[in-house]
């Protein structure tokens, strides 16, 4: 199961991220295009400092360091639109 952090994602890359600690799995989406990345082994350490950290965290940071070198695959797309209201 993932799981969202509990704070604020304010980030200038990263649209959405969750985390999958038993499987020590992080799923992203980046803000700059549509698809879903699955990173695989990514540190349980890591993934648990997330958790218990006050929100203080860069997550593009985060993720530059504990997943981009991790076996990734693209899960899926969805689709960005420029609402009107």
């Amino acid at each position: 199961m993932f799981y969202k952090p509990s704070f604020n994602l304010d980030s200038s890359t990263i649209r959405n991220i969750e985390f999958n600690p038993p499987t020590c799995q992080v799923m992203v989406q980046f803000k700059n295009n549509s698809k879903t990345y699955l990173y695989d082994n990514v540190s349980a350490e890591a993934i648990s400092e997330v958790f218990f950290n006050d929100g203080d965290i860069s997550f593009g940071k985060f993720v530059n360091a504990y997943c981009k070198g991790n076996l990734t695959t693209v899960v899926g797309w969805f689709i960005v639109t420029n609402q009107t209201t």
